[in-house]
């Protein structure tokens, strides 16, 4: 046991180091990692199905294999994209539920509904139930509420055992991990009538090899209703209810393999099956490589296992660890055929080599939250936050712990007091503005009241840069970020005085010692959903422990949250995160969907000389446009590059301007958070692919093709339009450059080294059998004594 805490330590603190080196390496990296393709785990056997007892649905997997054409030069019909929808959810029959008020099982068996079954991928799904027991609290605590419920995943479709379940043979502890990553176990309580519901994570083979969850290797999602019964005695009799409430039913010991027989007898088993993964292409070798814009992640990875399969598939790596600024300048070097971008690119930087721009996707920058009404224990579910507001967050401005120097102020005195804070508001939620804007949102309760920092990506940024060009559209933003006090007094943290947006990558300028330890940008963009799901933000305490180590903040509790980042729509929306309504240039509040990102592109402008590249003009907008929608482009070579390597490109470019714009959870489809592309767009991403068909540069004479002509898709490419087909054409430098090791090594430090950390934390072990009896025994008189003085 010493052995293993030594081992987690280090494995811990190697990791806290690599990501520390990382991140002092990150404002001086000249570059970043090479493309390539995404280091395939090891898939675990499928196992042999076993009978079981439990109640379970039995969805079979489904998927489809897309036929992907080759670029042809025909002109086909305008494509009618439907909008994404939901799976149907599947509804499972369980058990009677032990009632306590009657000594005896309810009269009506328990249901569970799950919201997804099929096509999953890692995100996040919703499960509800009815004819529960009865919880004694609204908030979730492992050892103080009777009749929890904990759900969880598994690796079998039947699985005997709890150890089987990630994180289910933990003893209820909310957000503990193990050595496969963060566990996904989920818990909540139940209302007196018998229901509730909370989120879950899903984790793939990408995130979980113990798991290990795939296309070929199906799992399930286990729901464990605490049951309590006597299971200390042998054998368990799960009859007797002496030993509860406030012994067997707390969540520590019914969710352990030790003490939890008897609710894991009541459980209700969902089977799950899988998407195609990128990983599963039967490809080896890829026919090119695209880096940048992390925020199509999502997209990309649906449309690579979409375009490996069928009758003519190709294969492509993508690295989403490099950044849009970072791709565009590392082009020219070869370590990438293609790079992804949303800002205005270059239009002549005097080489022969030329690219074109071709649009592939529209998706935006949310803002999400997790915010808890301490009463219902809840989040909240509408939320609205103005550029002045999120300026305010984004530079540390409120008083926070009641740390500045003002008469009245409670610091440190070994660190002294913050000045730059000095008279502003403790929290978000004391700040007159935000409860202006949000009445009714008292803000939660214990820690997550404290702290209001975001987490953000770091590094150079096209997301970065569009929430800070909105920042700085709003005059008084523009005015507060300048020195000037809001309508309410506030002020700019003044460690931020002289800081100009637009900006394209969030630094810290606070030096107090509390607050630099709690803003920590992380990298890359995954993490900061990742941070997100697991209601955790990546701050550490200022003071080291006992070990030289600056300990992390503690991951905050279901029904006392307060959490803030700033992400994609693709990560928001398959996370299900609620995600603030902000201020648009007409002074209305908005989300952001499908409809309002569709209502934003009236305002494109030309960003640019390029013709191409274009973005959202504020001035401009809708009263229904989501301001922060942003169009992403692939920077295309058209000359110097080998037919066979241009007909792949052209290839993948006609199958995103088709079949890749139809929404869906597919393989080859548009996965939710990104908005099909309009029939003009897709004209030009046709013309594009055009061009690296014909590798003639801007010449507007086309090659004719010895290849076959495409069978109709299922979403045609659009009619060319009025735009000439040299539109969009730029020269690039294309010259041999020293690359230093530490553009290689830098994306390897940062996520190998929190992979570590996080694989490091050990997790809480439940003692033996007569220590059990013992703090049951204690627990039930410690609760009967608090209940006799009420």
């Amino acid at each position: 046991m010493i052995g293993t805490r030594r081992s987690r330590l280090l494995a811990a603190l190697l990791g806290s180091t690599a990501t520390a080196v990382g991140l002092v390496l990150l404002p001086t990296a000249p570059g970043s990692l090479a493309a390539g393709a995404a280091p395939s785990a090891s898939q675990s056997p499928s196992p042999t199905p076993s009978p079981s007892h439990s109640p379970s649905a039995t969805p079979s997997p489904s998927h489809t294999r897309s036929h992907t054409p080759k670029p042809s030069p025909s002109r086909t019909k305008k494509p009618h994209p439907k909008p994404h929808k939901r799976p149907h959810g599947t509804t499972v029959t369980g058990p009677k539920m032990y009632n306590p008020a009657r000594h005896r099982h309810f009269a009506a068996s328990s249901t569970v509904t799950v919201s997804q079954t099929k096509n999953l991928v890692n995100e996040m799904i919703h499960v509800s139930w009815t004819g529960f027991t009865p919880s004694s609290d609204v908030l979730y605590q492992q050892s103080v509420t009777d009749y929890p419920v904990m759900v969880v995943e598994c690796n079998s479709v039947h699985p005997r055992r709890l150890k089987q379940c990630y994180g289910g043979d933990n003893g209820g502890v909310q957000g503990a991990f193990g050595p496969f990553g963060p566990m996904n176990s989920a818990y909540a309580t139940t209302s007196k009538k018998g229901t509730g519901q909370l989120d879950i994570q899903v984790l793939t083979l990408a995130e979980n090899q113990f798991l290990g969850c795939s296309i070929h290797h199906r799992c399930s999602l286990v729901i464990v209703p605490s049951q309590g019964g006597d299971t200390l005695s042998v054998p368990p009799k799960c009859t007797d209810h002496s030993l509860d409430p406030a012994g067997t039913d707390l969540g520590q010991f019914a969710f352990s393999s030790q003490t939890g027989q008897c609710s894991w007898a009541k459980r209700i088993i969902v089977p799950l099956s899988f998407a195609p993964a990128p990983d599963n292409c039967k490809l080896k070798k890829p026919n090119f490589a695209a880096m940048g814009s992390p925020m199509l992640l999502r997209a990309m990875n649906q449309w690579r296992a979409g375009l490996c399969t069928g009758s003519n598939p190709i294969a492509l790596t993508f690295n989403a660890a490099i950044t849009e600024p970072e791709a565009i300048a590392d082009l020219p070097t070869g370590l990438a055929d293609i790079a992804l971008t949303t800002r205005p690119g270059p239009v002549h930087l005097n080489s022969n080599k030329t690219y074109a721009y071709a649009p592939i996707a529209i998706s935006a920058v949310s803002i999400a939250y997790w915010v808890d009404n301490p009463t219902t224990g809840q989040p909240v579910r509408r939320l609205k936050l103005d550029p002045l507001l999120v300026a305010k967050l984004l530079t540390q401005s409120y008083n926070f712990d009641n740390d500045g120097c003002a008469h009245g102020t409670r610091h440190n005195k070994a660190i002294g007091c913050d000045a730059a804070v000095d008279g502003n508001p403790l929290s978000l939620f004391k700040d007159p503005q935000f409860k202006h804007l949000n009445h009714g949102v008292p803000g939660p309760f214990g820690g997550g009241a404290s702290f209001q920092v975001p987490t953000v990506e770091s590094g150079h940024s096209d997301m970065t840069w569009e929430v800070t060009r909105w920042i700085a559209a709003n005059h008084a933003a523009q005015s507060f970020m300048g020195g000037h006090f809001d309508r309410f007094g506030m002020h700019v943290n003044t460690d931020y005085l002289g800081i100009k947006y637009p900006l394209d990558s969030f630094t810290g300028q606070d030096s107090y010692p509390v607050i630099s330890h709690k803003y920590s940008p992380v990298f890359p963009l995954s993490l900061v959903a990742s941070y997100q799901v697991q209601n955790w933000e990546p701050g550490t305490f200022w003071e080291k422990d006992q070990f030289g180590n600056f300990p992390r903040d503690p991951i905050e509790i279901p029904g006392e949250r307060a959490l803030f980042a700033i992400l994609d729509q693709g990560d928001a929306a398959a996370f299900r995160f609620p995600t603030a309504r902000i201020l648009n240039h007409t002074g209305h509040y908005v989300a952001p969907s499908n409809k309002t990102m569709a209502a934003a592109l009236p305002a494109l402008v030309g960003a640019s000389k390029n013709h191409i590249t274009q973005h959202i003009s504020y001035k401009k907008v809708a009263n229904d446009a989501y301001p922060l929608t942003m169009v992403i482009y692939a920077l295309v070579p058209t000359s110097h590059v080998k037919q066979a390597k241009a007909d792949a490109i052209a290839h993948f470019l006609q199958f995103v301007a088709g079949p890749g714009q139809t929404p869906g959870l597919q393989a080859g489809q548009l996965p939710p958070g990104y908005l099909p592309l309009p029939g003009k767009l897709r004209a030009q991403t046709m013309r594009a692919a055009q061009l690296v068909l014909n590798q003639k540069g801007n010449s507007l004479h086309p090659k004719p093709s010895t290849s076959p002509s495409p069978p109709p898709s299922p979403s045609p490419a659009p009619s060319p339009s009025k735009t000439p087909l040299g539109a969009g054409v730029v020269t690039v430098k294309q010259a041999a450059q020293t690359l230093g090791p530490i553009r290689y090594a830098l994306p390897i430090l940062l996520i190998v080294g929190g992979a570590a950390t996080l694989g490091g934390a050990s997790s809480m072990m439940l003692g033996n059998a007569a220590a059990v009896s013992e703090r049951v025994r204690r627990l039930r008189r410690l609760r009967l004594v608090r209940r006799s003085r009420k």
